[in-house]
């Protein structure tokens, strides 16, 4: 989750991922050559290439007046199209504004401060409400997360490679590609980019502390983050990938099934791990899956999410079972009838039309 802090888990995630090409203009972007895209744009400051421009300039551009090289056609304001004009990561950054509109969040102390309530709202309409688990709760799963520690040995590998987002796992499952799969990579990057923005402003909201804050034997085999626990940011981000490729490739059923499997991998490893107690992962896919649908609708594919609830408490009684698709309505989560009116935002249908074209063979 470093990619909140600069970024640099988002889009520098060179290692791990392997997904460095994602612009597909690496070679442009060199400055090992003095004449390269690099140089010209101001990379590396190169003083003999601006010389050197400045006498070509004199030498091919004869002493005369203005000469037009386009007709004066202005383009018209906010057109989702002017997207394709902009680089990749300017667009980051107007697409993740687009998804923030409309989104607020606001919380209630309740039980003498112990407990929060949290609504998560689209204009004025809930769209999310959650009751974060009374403490008793968490003592009880302490339990749970010592006995996950003799599998720490084996799951290292994972735990460690999964810190940041785990796009070579993704990639590895879904056969992505940067140059094939550039604008399904760019709109998970927009988009995880996004969720763990609301993620983090829940975690700070309700305030629950880690299990090494309930017991001093946790141990955890890494060191804890500075922020706080439920829900889990690595159970919301992993499941909302597998529920947005769900969407976005509905036709994939046995892709969907083991991304949910992964995504139930990825959260247990930061139990086992000792960063995270089972209830914090239940309430990171109900956050994670409720945001994917509520994306796919502003994406234009519907024109309204369902309305979802949870207690935290209810939830940390719930037994974790295998993970093969989203959560449904009855199993302890409980939807409200009213369907709530989401508004279609044609920058994020524009770049979700393109990832869904994308071919991955």
């Amino acid at each position: 989750m470093t990619g909140l802090t600069g970024m640099t888990g988002m889009t520098g995630m060179t290692g791990m991922t392997g997904m460095t090409g994602m612009t597909g203009m690496t070679g442009m972007n060199s400055t090992a050559a003095a004449n390269t895209f690099g140089g010209y744009s101001g990379e590396i400051p190169n003083p003999m290439l601006y010389a050197a421009l400045d006498f070509s300039r004199q030498y091919v551009t004869p002493a005369q007046g203005a000469n037009t090289v386009e007709p004066a056609c202005w383009p018209k304001v906010s057109q989702a199209g002017h997207l394709s004009m902009n680089d990749v990561r300017t667009r980051f950054h107007i697409l993740t504004q687009e998804c923030l509109v409309g989104l607020s969040v606001e919380t209630t102390s309740i039980a003498g401060g112990k407990q929060g309530k949290l609504v998560l709202k689209y204009g004025a309409t809930p769209i999310l409400n959650l009751t974060s688990p009374a403490p008793d709760k968490f003592l009880a799963q302490v339990v749970q997360v010592l006995d996950r520690r003799p599998d720490r040995a084996e799951r290292m590998p994972e735990i460690l490679t999964q810190v940041t987002p785990q796009f070579a796992y993704w990639a590895s499952l879904c056969n992505l590609h940067p140059e094939r799969n550039r604008y399904t990579i760019e709109l998970s990057f927009v988009l995880l980019h996004v969720v763990m923005l609301l993620a983090q402003r829940i975690k700070h909201e309700l305030a629950c502390p880690r299990p090494a804050a309930w017991n001093v034997d946790v141990q955890p085999v890494i060191q804890t983050p500075a922020y706080f626990s439920w829900p889990s940011g690595h159970a919301t981000e992993a499941f909302f990938f597998a529920m947005l490729m769900r969407n976005l490739r509905p036709r994939r059923n046995e892709e969907s099934t083991r991304l949910f499997r992964l995504a139930a991998r990825i959260a247990e490893n930061r139990v086992v791990a000792g960063l995270h107690f089972p209830v914090d992962s239940i309430a990171g896919e109900l956050l994670g899956e409720r945001l994917a649908d509520f994306f796919t609708a502003r994406a234009g594919l519907s024109d309204h999410v369902e309305w979802w609830e949870a207690d935290g408490s209810d939830l940390a009684d719930r037994k974790t079972q295998a993970k093969e698709g989203p959560l449904a309505a009855e199993n302890g989560i409980y939807k409200d009838t009213a369907p709530v009116n989401v508004a279609r935002s044609d920058m994020l249908k524009w770049l979700w039309d393109l990832a869904a074209a994308e071919k991955s063979y």
